[in-house]
C-alpha cells in the first residue's frame, strides 16, 4: 500500500497552525550560534520538547522563572529611558517549537516584560518562555508557548543601544491576517499599548521609540493554497488596518519578520513574503525587521512541521535585534 507523504504532512500542517503541538522528528541538526546562545535558562513547567542536538558548549542553569514583579531601582528616583516593544504574531513567535532552557538569559535592567491582562501595574523580568503568564483576548495556550525569539532579540537589541526593552506580548497561533485586522484584535492591542505607554509614563520612565515586532503570514499562506489563492492587496490591507489604532496612539514603526519554510515545501509562503516587503516598500510605517528564516535552508531548524525551533529563533530573534536597533538610531 502507498503512502501519501504530502496528504500526511499537510494534515500536519493544518493541525499545528491550529496551536496543536506536533511530534514530527527533528529533520536538521540544532546548531547553537556561540554569538547568541552564551547561557541558558529553563522553566520548570516546559513540556517534554523534542530531541535537540546541542554540539555547542551551553551551560544549563536552575530555573529562573518568576511571578515575583520587579523594577528597576533606580525608576523612583531618576527616570529610566526605555524603548516599548509589542511582540506580536502566530505560533511561531508564541514560541510553539522553543525550548527556553536553550534561550540567552537577558540580565536584569537590559529586558522586561509587561503584563497589561494579569499584572498591569508591574514589570517583570524578561525570562523564557516569554508571554507565559499573559492572557487576554490576545493570548495563546500556555503548553504552546515553549521559548521565543524575544529574549535573543533583546540581548542583541541593548548590546547595540543600551537602552532596555520593555516586552509586551500580543500572540496567538493559527491565527491569519483577518484575525489581526478584526474589531475584537485591534481593540486588545490598542488596550496592551495604551496601558504600556500608561504604566510607563506615570512610573517615571522615559519612552524612546514605541514599535511592533511582528511575525505572522502562515496561515494566510495556507488559506491561499485553496481554490481562491492568496489575496495581496487583502493581506496587506489587513496589515494596515490592524495596527491603525496603535498609530493612532503614538506607534512610530511596524517591523515585520517574514515567515520561513514549511516541512518539504508542501506550503510555500512566499506570495505572503512578496506581499510583505512590497508593504515594507510602498508604507512609511512597516520596515523589515528580519528575512532570516526565509533564508535559511528549507527543513533547517524546524521542530515540526511548521514550527521553529529554540536555536532558529535565537538566530532570526538576533538579527531582527540587530537590523530594529540600527533603525533605532541608537547604537552605541
Amino acid at each position: 500500500m502507498s503512502i501519501n507523504r504530502n496528504a500526511i504532512l499537510k494534515t500536519l500542517v493544518c493541525a499545528a497552525l491550529s496551536g496543536v503541538i506536533l511530534t514530527v522528528p527533528a529533520f536538521a541538526a540544532q546548531t547553537v550560534p556561540a554569538a547568541v546562545v552564551s547561557s541558558t535558562q529553563a522553566d520548570k513547567n516546559v513540556p517534554p520538547q523534542l530531541p535537540k542536538v546541542n554540539p555547542s558548549p551551553v551551560t544549563t542553569q536552575a530555573p529562573v522563572m518568576t511571578t515575583q514583579p520587579q523594577t528597576p531601582a533606580a525608576a523612583a528616583a531618576v527616570p529610566v529611558t526605555v524603548d516599548l516593544i509589542i511582540f506580536a504574531g502566530q505560533s511561531n513567535m508564541s514560541g510553539n517549537g522553543g525550548n527556553a532552557a536553550l534561550a540567552p538569559v537577558v540580565p536584569i535592567g537590559h529586558g522586561y516584560e509587561y503584563r497589561p491582562a494579569t499584572a498591569p501595574n508591574a514589570l517583570f523580568p524578561l525570562v523564557e518562555p516569554f508571554g507565559r503568564n499573559e492572557r487576554g483576548y490576545i493570548s495563546d495556550v500556555p503548553e504552546y508557548q515553549n521559548g521565543t525569539l524575544v529574549s535573543a532579540f533583546v540581548s542583541t537589541y541593548y548590546s547595540k543601544t543600551g537602552v532596555p526593552v520593555v516586552a509586551v506580548p500580543a500572540t496567538h497561533g493559527g491565527t491569519d491576517s483577518g484575525y489581526w485586522a478584526n474589531e475584537a484584535t485591534k481593540a486588545d492591542l490598542v488596550s496592551r499599548f495604551i496601558k504600556a505607554k500608561t504604566y510607563l509614563e506615570n512610573n517615571n520612565f522615559k519612552i524612546r521609540h514605541k514599535y511592533v515586532v511582528f511575525l505572522q503570514g502562515e496561515s494566510d499562506a495556507v488559506k491561499g493554497s485553496g481554490e481562491k489563492g492568496f489575496n495581496d492587496f487583502e493581506y496587506k490591507n489587513n496589515l494596515t488596518s490592524a495596527f491603525q489604532p496603535l498609530f493612532a496612539n503614538g506607534l512610530e514603526q511596524v517591523f515585520i519578520i517574514t515567515p520561513g519554510y514549511a516541512l518539504n515545501g508542501i506550503y510555500s509562503y512566499n506570495d505572503v513574503v512578496a506581499a510583505q516587503l512590497d508593504l515594507c516598500t510602498s508604507s512609511d510605517l512597516f520596515s523589515i525587521g528580519s528575512t532570516l528564516l526565509h533564508k535559511l535552508p528549507p527543513n533547517a531548524y524546524l521542530a515540526d512541521a511548521v514550527h521553529y525551533n529554540q536555536n532558529g529563533l535565537n538566530m532570526v530573534g538576533s538579527n531582527a535585534g540587530a537590523n530594529v536597533a540600527a533603525f533605532a538610531g541608537g547604537v552605541k
